[in-house]
């Protein structure tokens, strides 16, 4: 064997290593119910039905009480098999399930005493099997179903058997993937000494586009999970369809009229007498009301950028989570560029590990996932708001040329770009700081701006921005009477927003909830609780479930705060340092903005926590660019890195079937119970 070979075998040896044990981990740990039971012989108790009928092994619910029921077991009971199915659900609804509750008399109880309950489906036939930890010896099982009157019923019932090894293809490949990416991206890896910059052009367009490609596709089976998005479900997830359809007809409001009884309310953004007044259903929630119109207050530019130019060829409407996942394949395409220019700006001997690592931990971090999970109306403008802001950074960050002048062709698409951001999602447009900070030696030099050059690069930033906001001055003010309303005050939600104010008492809840909230355990699959906070805030204020703050879900986004504690020395990358420190004050100024206008809603932490997590790279790259020449150092935040990752994509797989509206946990029951019993193997 030549030396070639032999050093093929040794690098292949550890992955071989990692395939087998995550292979015996599927088998052995994950199926270890298998190998606790593998000595249960299995027995057929007499069971007493109540409620049933039977007839050729077909059991039918009938009226009254109806439950199971095994009398005189007198033995220990340590696992059934309790296999109800119906029969006429079976072939075509892959969400049906059977709740089982059970209660028990044993040796330490005479009367029965409850147990927890079961949801048991034929998709998941891991589900059927229950293991019992009674008192002593059993005595009686009682088994009691949600089942209904007519219900079609095949019954199998058994005591003390042993489990199938239920191999789940999934988590087996999920742990190998993990350990493969913890050993290749591991402090030694030689991905860490290949300098991402270093690269030839070929090379590093071939690597970018195989990790774009690789999150575009998740994202893309993210995106087509919940059937509750997949069309516009309810009149208020169809405002951008009916702009675009207004648009069409010369109108800036929708061509869809309110009822008289809304017309003739005294205050139709009271929620409580609109009900009363007008009825549930019978006006368009959500819609901003004004002057006997509706209107949707969302950001325009989506509507004329896709909505409308769509409507017009096709004759029919663009979908929501289409355009949702336009939006995340922007972002994707944008925050791989806008690294890939700040390395070689910036941190030029970036490994592609720390690259790789970097990049996952901004994405999974970001709240994409929580907003690719329910791609409707809300999403788009959020999405749209922060392709634009990334898109122009990128331009401004590559204006400057290696002679030191601007590029005012990249300098006018990234000013563009910007303006555009208020037409998605006002607050956003704080983006724009980010950008001056690139060119601030351009920005704020008299000598400069007084020069040939930068009076071109003044009209650069400058006509982009007074076309754009004059158009969308003119569409407020031809809609409200006012250049600069843009409408949220008259939306016909759940509270009166002309007269909701601003009170800064909203405040500290709101940055506990968005930053600050600690995590809550549950002993259940998905282990994360949802919470709502208690205040003693004498007012109302709009709060969805959340899942824990930003800092406590996304700890990656802590180390950005490291700018702030070390200044001094992380000064010598300026540029680097002042995104870094600027970032996180716009999240906190949006964070207060969104408190105050909204209040506590999931998808703002979209708002935020992409500028978060970009303060963390931004600081990472500073401390490796200075220091990373110490190996201990750099070991150590390699290491740290990939705990976080491993912290992140943990607690994203476990909270991935809740939301703060329409969970997937309750749309896709068939997807939860498959979840739930891969991560529950110990039942």
């Amino acid at each position: 064997m030549n030396d070639k070979n032999q050093k093929i075998i040794k690098a292949a040896i550890p992955y071989i290593v990692i395939i087998l044990v995550s292979l015996l981990s599927e088998l052995f740990l994950f199926n270890y119910k298998h190998w606790q039971t593998i000595g249960y012989k299995g027995s057929n108790p007499e069971v007493h039905f109540y409620g049933i009928s039977k007839d050729n092994d077909v059991y039918t619910v009938d009226d009254g009480d109806r439950y199971l029921e095994i009398t005189d077991i007198n033995g220990y009971l340590k696992n059934a098999l309790i296999e109800i199915v119906d029969i006429d659900k079976e072939e075509y609804d892959d969400s049906s399930y059977i709740n089982v509750g059970f209660e028990a008399t044993d040796e330490g109880h005479s009367l029965y005493y409850g147990l927890y309950s079961r949801k048991i489906t034929h998709k998941e036939p891991r589900s059927y099997y229950v293991t019992f930890h009674l008192y002593g010896k059993a005595k009686n099982l009682k088994i009691k179903t949600d089942v209904q009157p007519g219900q079609r019923l095949r019954i199998k019932i058994m005591t003390n058997v042993k489990v199938p090894i239920f191999f789940y293809w999934e988590r087996w490949l999920f742990v190998m993937v993990m350990l493969l990416c913890l050993y290749a991206l591991r402090p030694a890896s030689k991905l860490h000494k290949i300098e991402y910059a270093a690269l030839n052009r070929n090379r590093v367009l071939s690597l970018v586009f195989g990790v774009f490609i690789i999150n575009a596709i998740a994202f893309l089976w993210i995106t087509k999970l919940n059937g509750f998005y997949q069309y516009e479900p309810q009149i208020n997830h169809e405002q951008y369809q009916k702009l675009a359809e207004a648009f069409t007809q010369g109108s800036l409001s929708i061509l869809d009229e309110p009822t008289p009884e809304l017309v003739d309310m005294e205050n139709p953004y009271d929620m409580a007498q609109r009900s009363a007044d007008v009825g549930e259903g019978n006006y368009y929630f959500d819609y901003a009301y004004f002057n006997g119109k509706y209107y949707v207050y969302f950001g325009v530019v989506p509507a004329v950028l896709i909505y409308l130019p769509y409507y017009l060829f096709n004759g029919e409407h663009i979908h929501n989570h289409t355009v949702c996942y336009i939006g995340i394949l922007i972002l994707l395409a944008a925050i791989l560029m806008l690294f890939d220019v700040i390395i070689r700006k910036y941190y030029k001997k970036c490994g592609i590990g720390v690259w790789l690592l970097t990049f996952e931990l901004t994405i999974i971090g970001s709240f994409l996932i929580y907003i690719a999970k329910r791609p409707d109306l809300y999403a788009v403008p959020i999405i749209f708001g922060l392709d634009f802001a990334l898109l122009s950074m990128n331009c401004f960050i590559r204006s400057e040329r290696k002679d030191g002048s601007l590029n005012n062709t990249l300098i006018t698409l990234g000013s563009l770009s910007a303006a555009l951001i208020a037409g998605c999602r006002p607050q956003l447009f704080l983006f724009f700081i980010l950008d001056l900070i690139i060119v601030r030696k351009f920005a704020f030099s008299k000598k400069y701006l007084l020069s040939s050059g930068g009076r071109k690069s003044i009209l650069a930033v400058g006509i982009p921005m007074v076309v754009i906001a004059a158009a969308l001055m003119l569409y407020n003010f031809k809609r409200f009477g006012s250049p600069f309303d843009f409408g949220a005050y008259y939306n016909l939600t759940f509270n009166d927003m002309r007269n909701r104010g601003n009170v800064w008492d909203r405040v500290p809840l709101g940055i506990v909830a968005y930053l600050l909230r600690p995590l809550e355990l549950s002993p259940e699959y998905p282990f994360f609780k949802n919470l709502q906070l208690s205040s003693v805030y004498m007012g109302q204020t709009i709060q969805e479930d959340t899942y824990g703050g930003l800092f406590m879900a996304s700890p990656f986004s802590l180390l950005g705060f490291l700018s702030l504690i070390y200044s001094k020395q992380l000064k010598q990358k300026k540029t680097l340092w002042l995104l870094s420190i600027s970032s996180m004050i716009i999240a906190l100024v949006v964070i207060v903005f969104d408190i105050e206008n909204a209040g506590i809603v999931g998808r703002y932490f979209f708002d935020f926590s992409l500028l978060f997590m970009l303060a963390a790279v931004y600081t990472v790259y500073s401390v490796l660019d200075i220091y990373g020449n110490r190996a201990l150092l750099f070991r150590t935040i390699v290491l740290a890195l990939l705990g976080l990752i491993v912290f992140q994509v943990l607690y994203q797989t476990q909270i991935f079937m809740l939301d703060a509206g329409d969970l997937l946990k309750n749309d896709r029951q068939d997807l939860f119970l498959h979840y739930y019993y891969l991560f529950e193997f110990g039942l």
